[in-house]
């Protein structure tokens, strides 16, 4: 009873606010007349029309997209060109072909070794290699397609090879789209990378806002999680950041100071490519070169 006393009095006493609250309370309650609730479901509906709308204008989009499709196709292509070796392997076993596009060229354009052209062999594997291919589907105990198996396997290589083509449509899309929206970050990552962590990130607004430690991992989400599962399991020292020649060949024991050192820069220059647009990226560059050269000396950070 003293305390529903006290908190009524503290009410009053401090200008009736708890009652303004309530009264603020009952009104929210109040049952929506038809016209406010239109003009409200309105303003609404407006509000979610214009965040999507900015979700879909944002500049970085279509690089995000298109550095998506690269890596769809290159798990399809992957696939679809395995799928053609096995076959290939019926018909010439032999065949030792390290480029996987001259494969393609090569089945889609005669489909059977007993129709392979001199010519062309040479025009692309060169004179010394076209010779050796030559001299082993002569004598080569792979089994001859019939017309039917020729053709369908000319189709699939086809379809291989306009997946190699359209795989550089868009890798040369990315660099120049990379360097326009990313500059900064362009100049400590190749543009294919920049574009792959911009793409793991969502987009370059919450790129910008994520601290270096969580760009040096983005890509090793699931070795994460399982270190902090099992804290037996050592923790991740870099992500899809790997791919960076600057760490994948620098030795075993500095690859994870040199990872927390770019992902370092990247973030500064990712914060400069979405809120300041001052270029900044060759002042990085400098900045973390001298840090490698500390760090390949063993001298400590200063």
């Amino acid at each position: 009873m003293t305390g529903k006393f006290l908190l009524k009095k503290r009410g009053r006493e401090s200008g009736g606010r708890g009652s303004r609250r309530e009264m603020e309370d009952d009104e929210r309650r109040k049952p929506l007349s038809k016209g406010d609730f239109v003009r409200r479901r309105a303003r609404m509906l407006e509000k979610a029309r214009e965040t999507v709308q900015e979700a879909y204008t944002k500049p970085d989009a279509p690089l995000v997209q298109a550095t998506r499709a690269i890596d769809d196709l290159d798990n399809v292509k992957s696939l679809l060109y395995q799928r053609l070796m096995e076959w290939v392997q019926l018909n010439f076993p032999e065949l030792d072909l390290k480029n996987e596009e001259t494969v393609c060229r090569l089945y889609a354009e005669f489909g059977d070794k007993k129709f392979f052209d001199g010519e062309f062999m040479r025009e692309h594997l060169g004179k010394e290699k076209a010779a050796d291919v030559a001299a082993k589907a002569g004598k080569s105990f792979g089994a001859d397609f019939m017309e039917e198996d020729r053709i369908a396997v000319e189709a699939l290589a086809r379809c291989v090879l306009e997946l190699f083509q359209l795989r550089e449509e868009l890798l040369q899309y990315v660099q120049v789209k990379a360097r326009k929206e990313l500059p900064n970050t362009c100049e400590l990552l190749e543009p294919l990378l920049a574009a792959r962590l911009l793409s793991l990130a969502g987009n370059l607004e919450k790129m910008s806002r994520m601290p270096a430690s969580t760009i040096q991992l983005l890509g090793a989400e699931k070795a994460l999680f399982k270190h902090l599962r099992n804290k037996r399991i050592a923790p991740p020292k870099h992500g899809i950041i790997f791919q960076s020649p600057l760490i994948n060949a620098a030795p075993p024991g500095q690859r994870g100071k040199i990872a927390r050192a770019l992902a370092t820069k990247v973030t500064i220059a990712a914060r400069a490519d979405y809120f300041t647009k001052r270029d900044i990226g060759a002042k990085l560059r400098e900045d973390l070169e001298k840090r490698l050269g500390e760090i390949k000396s063993g001298r400590p950070k200063r």
